[in-house]
């Protein structure tokens, strides 16, 4: 793969000097942003949604029955679990967020289109399944994943029930430019999370501001009937591609060069 030395340099100048961020414009870019994605994203993540339940409905229906799922699902426990159960929650977690991942590279995807006028479709929401990419962002989703989800559970069975996803979502917010920075900045997977807990350890409160702000706003959504969530959720994804297009910056030659030699344009 391609190694972007234009990605390189600024990071290595972030390393040195530091970044800053406007708070106001960078809610006001991503609400920007938000406007023009929203109904192909909610789609996304509706059909999504609809696919990984039916998937999980089946697979329980299958194996266990419907009605000790919903049981099981009710006095869901970590403690309750054998040693077994624990590593097959942490594995099946790990490669959820792998499949997941693509499709978030594909809402980044769908952002970046948006933010320069380009079109865009339902389909680009599932390019990255079947690009070149797909390898280091399944690969940055196992590793995430897998420390995210054992650490929670780790603080769980120890009895810390809060510190446990507290830890949980401070390592997915230090993980936050890995994605970008495979799709947009030719990384693999290992370089990217090393380079994101840099880049966000250089500015981390105002990050966590502007992440919390944006999942609040998403939260409204559950207002709406609970499925209200889909459709405020993209926002989320917009503050992020928002956050990375000003912290980084994207070499719009490179990715031109991949739109244009894409079979999807």
């Amino acid at each position: 793969m391609q190694k972007n030395t234009t990605t390189r340099e600024k990071i290595e100048g972030i390393r040195q000097g530091g970044y800053t961020l406007e708070f106001g414009e960078i809610l006001s870019q991503a609400f920007n942003n938000y406007s023009k994605i929203v109904w192909i994203t909610g789609a996304g993540l509706l059909l999504l949604s609809i696919v990984f339940v039916a998937i999980i409905m089946g697979i329980a229906g299958v194996f266990i029955g419907l009605d000790a799922f919903g049981r099981d699902m009710a006095d869901f426990e970590i403690q309750n679990f054998s040693a077994a159960g624990i590593i097959v929650t942490l594995v099946g977690g790990a490669i959820a967020v792998a499949l997941i991942k693509p499709f978030y590279a594909g809402i980044l995807r769908v952002a970046h289109h948006a933010d320069l006028k380009q079109d865009f479709d339902f389909s680009t929401l599932f390019y990255y399944y079947k690009s070149e990419y797909l390898k280091e962002i399944i690969m940055a989703g196992v590793l995430i994943g897998l420390c995210s989800n054992g650490i929670s559970t780790v603080l769980e069975l120890t009895g810390n029930m809060i510190i446990g996803p507290v830890i949980s979502y401070i390592i997915l917010l230090l993980t936050l430019f890995t994605t970008p920075l495979i799709i947009f900045g030719n990384l693999n997977a290992i370089e990217a999370i090393r380079e994101s807990l840099m880049l966000v350890s250089r500015n981390f409160f105002m990050l966590l501001a502007l992440m919390l702000v944006a999942v609040i706003l998403a939260a409204f959504g559950l207002i709406a009937f609970c499925i209200g969530i889909i459709f405020t959720t993209p926002l989320i994804f917009s503050v992020q591609y928002i956050i990375y297009a000003n912290v980084i910056g994207i070499d719009e030659k490179n990715e031109l060069e991949e739109i244009g030699s894409s079979s999807e344009y």
